[in-house]
């Protein structure tokens, strides 16, 4: 089996970093394609109340023009690969991350977790366990080196 496209989500935590990391080393050990995306989550506001002077609309294209260019700063500094495909896109983390790797044709997907435990994890979810339950593909989860989980 051979792995050409690697997709690595970015959120740009620390966690995410290091994944991108492992990305990086594994799209040149495999001669592979590096996606990098980051998913701006829906705002959630009423917009018939204009209690702010910017909209919701203009609040997502700003954050989504700065992951942008976050993401193109990654690109750049990533050294001796041949094509970064970059990518923002809109709606819950998890879906688009999948829709994503499906469209792309992705062979494996490297992402971050945050690595939440107890009641943290259950009322927010971990978006790395959806993805790695959803995706038609294998996934590779990073953690922090400094996180420390429970047993119970």
């Amino acid at each position: 089996m051979k792995i050409k496209k690697i997709l690595c989500p970015v959120d740009f935590s620390g966690s995410s970093n290091l994944a991108v990391e492992y990305a990086k080393e594994l799209t040149l050990l495999l001669n592979s394609r590096l996606y990098l995306l980051h998913v701006v989550e829906q705002l959630h506001g009423n917009e018939h109340y204009m209690i702010l002077q910017i909209t919701p609309q203009e609040i997502a294209e700003k954050v989504k023009k700065e992951a942008e260019e976050g993401l193109n700063s990654i690109a750049k500094k990533i050294k001796n690969l041949p094509e970064i495909k970059t990518e923002v896109r809109e709606g819950k983390a998890f879906v688009e991350i999948v829709k994503t790797a499906r469209k792309d044709d992705i062979d494996l997907i490297i992402m971050g977790s945050h690595g939440r435990t107890g009641l943290s994890h259950s009322l927010i979810g971990s978006v790395a366990e959806r993805v790695a339950r959803k995706a038609h593909c294998p996934v590779l989860i990073v953690k922090d080196k400094d996180t420390k989980f429970e047993m119970p």
